[in-house]
């Protein structure tokens, strides 16, 4: 840090030079010598100073203590200052303003430098912590999820504004207060807030629980001093009622697909994007000799011979980039005896369809290829 720019603010010359030569010769820059508090706020707006030397007693309307306040509620620039005075008064005035460093006059040079390097080091440290406790800020309020922090009796520590707004308060208002507040008002249910939780409890604890027509899915975490104690319990609540929705009309839309080809003798199969059998008729196991366990979860290319493969891949990728188009097809179907079945039938993207919502393929047997598979 010995490159580091320094305003000094002193209204005695010959002083000012004395710390000018010092600093030079300890490696930093002297940006510039202000005499007065206001002409110090000036220069640190227009330099932007890593430090500042700042004299307590200084001519004009406004001293270094005056000066410093100024300095960092507009610029957040650290100021040691430099006095004379070692009053109790002075010394109470001047720790309000959060200085980062206190120097008697006179002072030797050892103590002038090692107090600038630890004012630097300390507001360098200070600067990555607040970035750090932005940067958390930012990620727990990207979310919609409900992200909170709570000691072992339940009060809250730390909060996202999801919860906030779910809560109709402000972030700040849940600082301090009591967890039960939530479930009383039926933003939260009593599980949620770790009613039920063994305050010695150490590994997470995972449930989804329905509650208040809507389905959450809920993560606590312990939260360990080093000793071993749990002192916090940190919680993430996640919505999930939409999916739970997605999943049933998932379960709904294979029932009534299966209820629709249970009979029928055309080979019937819903594919996913990559092709992927996602759902087939009873037919295609009675018409090619496949079992059930073969099928499920496999390429629908598995059963096509490899030479009509390309075919099939380039029909597939057609109808993917034109919703709702429908195209005949012509495939040589593999058996498991080593023969093959020619099939003829159509194939449609229906991806956004209730029902379907993936590729279909409906074909029926034309006549049986040559025996053997090559």
């Amino acid at each position: 840090m010995s490159d580091a720019t320094i305003l000094i603010v002193e209204d005695e010359a010959v002083t000012s030079m004395d710390i000018r030569k010092s600093l030079i010769e300890m490696g930093y820059s002297v940006c510039a010598i202000a005499t007065t508090g206001e002409l110090a706020v000036r220069k640190a707006g227009e330099l932007h100073p890593d430090l500042i030397l700042m004299d307590i007693m200084l001519a004009g309307k406004m001293n270094g203590i005056e000066a410093a306040e100024e300095i960092k509620k507009q610029f957040r620039i650290p100021v040691v200052y430099l006095t004379a005075y070692s009053d109790d008064s002075f010394l109470a005035k001047a720790k309000l303003t959060e200085p980062f460093g206190y120097i008697l006059k006179p002072f030797r040079e050892l103590e002038l430098k090692t107090t600038i390097e630890m004012a630097l080091y300390k507001f360098a440290m200070e600067h990555a912590l607040r970035i750090s406790e932005e940067t958390t800020r930012v990620l727990l309020n990207a979310t919609e999820d409900f992200l909170f922090l709570i000691d072992t009796t339940g009060r809250f520590l730390a909060a996202n504004t999801s919860l906030a707004k779910q809560a109709n308060k402000s972030v700040h208002d849940f600082i301090g207060t009591d967890i039960s507040d939530l479930v009383v008002h039926g933003v939260l249910s009593p599980r949620m807030a770790a009613w039920n939780l063994n305050r010695t409890q150490r590994k997470p604890v995972h449930f989804q629980e329905e509650f208040r027509n809507n389905w959450f899915d809920t993560s606590i975490y312990p939260v360990t001093n080093p000793e071993g104690d749990v002192v916090l319990f940190a919680v993430s609540i996640r919505n999930v009622t939409a999916k739970k929705k997605n999943e049933e009309q998932s379960r709904q839309n294979a029932e009534f697909f299966r209820s629709l080809i249970e009979d029928t003798s055309d080979i019937i199969a819903i594919l996913d994007k990559d092709g992927t059998i996602r759902h087939e008729s009873p037919s295609i196991t009675r018409t090619l000799g496949f079992g059930p366990e073969a099928l499920a979860g496999k390429p629908f290319a598995s059963l096509v011979m490899e030479s009509d493969v390309p075919a099939l891949e380039r029909i597939i990728e057609e109808i993917l980039e034109n919703p709702c188009m429908v195209k005949p097809i012509r495939l040589h179907m593999k058996k498991p005896d080593g023969t093959s079945s020619c099939m003829e039938g159509i194939i449609s993207n229906l991806y956004g369809n209730p029902v379907i919502d993936g590729i279909i393929l409906n074909g029926w047997i034309t006549a049986e290829s040559s025996p053997g598979v090559r």
